[in-house]
Formats: structure tokens, C-alpha cells, sequence
């Protein structure tokens, strides 16, 4: 079975047979020139190419594919929806928005497990962040924050240029002080998910054997002190470019990892949290799990 994973800045194709691998995937844009009339055509014709490219390279129709649509597609027009829809219904494909809470509960699920520990799960995305509290195996509490990403890039445009003269102080306070919620819930560990542990394994967090929980999937941490000082490495003595070629098979993924890292840090410190467990898992493990 195969899975598409459309979010408003990455194209995920996942095939699941005993476990679920991620096969392909390509980052575009979509929120940018965003306007009322929905995601650029030149972004929508990016799409439909590697959709179509993937479809004959595995053979995807609607009997062995789902594709589940999140972030700004949920914002795109009706008009331009219908045209989407129709496009890759000449594909043999079936393309699926879900909502937020729809995403919200997959990601829920994918992360839901006996922790032995108050764990919050962080899983940013473009203008929204949600933030779910574990108590071992049981939801204690959930909060969206009304930022993300795009918060960074807003404020900060140049954030990935070396002498953009922008400290990653700044940048932290800015942040703490668009998030109103007090974030606070005790818990030491956070669970950073979004392609977190890929990310910190290419780029050489100081990660450590988790020894918080066994769970089977999340085997490191790292602690936020180490997670500070590789951040402040990252965003001031960094190229882009040396970041995208640590990544050649989709380069444009890491033109937000500096960005991403400033959000992160900002909630962790903002929340407390001392010791950081980087994850790839995302919403569709827990399409996943619930069949």
C-alpha cells in the first residue's frame, strides 16, 4: 500500500509493507504567492509532474494509494479544489484534504505510546504548531498555538543567509513572545516530531542512547543544552548550502531547517523541557496504526 503525505511545503510518497518507508519525495513551496485565488498554477503543475512521474514509476491507483492533503490545501479556493480533484481523478488517483483535527488525531496516534514519563509531542507546521501532553499511554491535554514556521521567515527573511546579523536570541525571544499560552506542563521531555530525527542525525546532534523509555522506535535524545549549541552552530556558522547538500536527493527540504530549529528551541525553552527525542514519525503512521 502506498501513502501521499501533501503538506503546504513537502510531497511525501510512503510505501507500508511490514513497516512503513519513506520511497520518494519533493519539496515545493505552495504557500508561496499564495493569494485568494489559491496555491500558484506554476506550484500545481510542480505537483501534478512528480505525482505523475511516481505514479508510473509505482504503478499508483486508487486501489493501492491514499493520499491525505493538510495545511493550506484546506485554505485553496473550491474552484481550484474541483480542478485538483478532477486531475488526479484522470490519474486514477483520489486526492483527500483532511481537516485539522483529522491531522491532528493521526498525529495523535501515531505518537500515542507507554512512555513512563510526561512527554509533550511537538509537531510544528507552517502557521500552526500543535502540542499534545502524554501521561504515560493517556492524552492529558492538547494546544494548537497560532504559529509557526512562516512566523520565522515573516520576521526574519534572511534567516538563512551567514551575515544576515540576526542572533539566534532575537530570534528565540521573538518567538517566546508570539506564544500567549502559558506551555508550561512539567514534563523534562519533549518529542520533536516532522522528520525531526533524520534532520539531527545528518546535521550531528550530540544525540545519546534514550534512556528515558523503550518503546522500540524512539532510541535518542538529546539533551537541550546540546541542542542550544548545535542550533546556535547551525544558524550562524552554516551555509545553505552546505545544509542542502547534506541532502541531495531533495535539497529544498532544508531551506526551512534553520527556521524550524529557532521554533523548536523557543518552545522547548518556553515549556521547560530539558531533554529533546528527535522523530520521523507523522500523520500517516497513524493512519496507519488506526486500521
Amino acid at each position: 500500500m502506498y501513502y501521499f503525505d501533501i503538506g503546504s511545503s513537502t510531497i511525501k510518497l510512503y510505501e507500508y509493507k511490514k513497516e512503513l518507508s519513506l520511497i520518494e519525495e519533493k519539496s515545493i513551496m505552495f504557500k508561496r504567492g499564495f493569494s485568494e485565488d489559491g496555491i500558484q498554477e506554476e506550484n500545481i503543475e510542480k505537483m501534478m509532474a512528480f505525482i505523475k512521474e511516481v505514479k508510473e514509476k509505482y504503478n499508483l491507483d486508487k486501489n493501492n494509494t491514499e493520499i491525505y492533503a493538510t495545511g493550506i490545501w484546506r485554505k485553496i479556493p473550491n474552484e481550484q479544489l474541483a480542478n485538483i480533484e478532477a486531475r488526479f481523478n484522470e490519474l486514477d488517483l483520489e486526492f483527500n484534504v483532511i481537516s485539522h483535527d483529522k491531522e491532528n488525531y493521526y498525529f495523535e496516534k501515531a505518537m500515542q505510546g507507554t512512555y513512563n514519563n510526561r512527554v509533550m509531542m511537538v509537531n510544528m507546521g507552517g502557521k500552526t504548531t500543535e502540542l499534545v501532553i502524554f501521561d504515560n499511554d493517556t492524552v492529558e491535554n492538547r494546544v494548537n498555538l497560532t504559529v509557526g514556521v512562516s512566523d520565522v521567515f515573516d520576521k526574519y527573511p534572511n534567516i538563512n543567509e551567514l551575515d544576515s546579523g540576526i542572533s539566534k536570541e532575537e530570534v528565540i525571544n521573538y518567538l517566546e513572545n508570539l506564544i500567549s499560552e502559558d506551555i508550561n506542563f512539567n514534563c523534562d521531555i519533549a518529542i520533536h516530531t516532522g522528520g525531526e530525527l533524520r534532520f539531527q542525525k545528518l546535521v550531528k546532534y550530540n544525540l545519546q542512547p534514550n534512556k528515558f523509555f523503550d518503546d522500540g522506535i524512539h532510541k535518542v535524545y538529546v539533551t537541550y543544552e546540546d541542542f542550544d549549541k548545535k542550533n546556535e552552530e547551525l544558524l550562524n556558522k552554516t551555509t545553505l548550502d552546505e545544509l542542502r547538500s547534506l541532502m541531495p536527493t531533495n535539497p529544498d527540504w532544508m531551506n526551512g531547517a534553520k527556521a524550524g530549529i529557532m521554533l523548536g528551541e523557543a518552545i522547548f525553552r518556553k515549556a521547560n523541557i530539558k531533554n529533546i527525542i528527535p522523530s520521523d514519525l507523522n500523520l500517516i503512521n497513524g493512519v496507519i496504526k488506526e486500521k
